[in-house]
């Protein structure tokens, strides 16, 4: 069986308490996304989509948890869904 070199399909998907809730926010690429670490303070001011959207004074969003997901759609595509869970935590000065 020989390899055929696939595009690849990138997916983010943006999660606040729980990845059992629906996404807060979605993106799809053609292109991979920067790296995405724990703790990463995630700007949230340009998204109106939040359940529980920080008081921009006196929270902020950062990554809690990273999980990837891949999988391969035969002569189609790759794909690879990055999933960030965020927590709502106070500013620290």
């Amino acid at each position: 069986m020989e390899d055929k070199l696939l595009p690849t399909q990138y997916s983010l998907e943006v999660y606040e308490k729980s990845f059992a809730n629906d996404p807060s926010f979605y993106l799809q690429s053609s292109t991979p996304f920067g790296a995405i670490s724990v703790g990463d303070y995630y700007n949230h001011r340009n998204i109106d989509t939040w359940m529980d959207r920080p008081k921009t004074e006196t929270e902020k969003f950062i990554v809690k948890q990273i999980e990837h997901i891949f999988w391969k759609i035969e002569n189609s595509h790759n794909a690879h869904k990055l999933m960030i869970l965020l927590e709502k935590v106070p500013y620290e000065w």
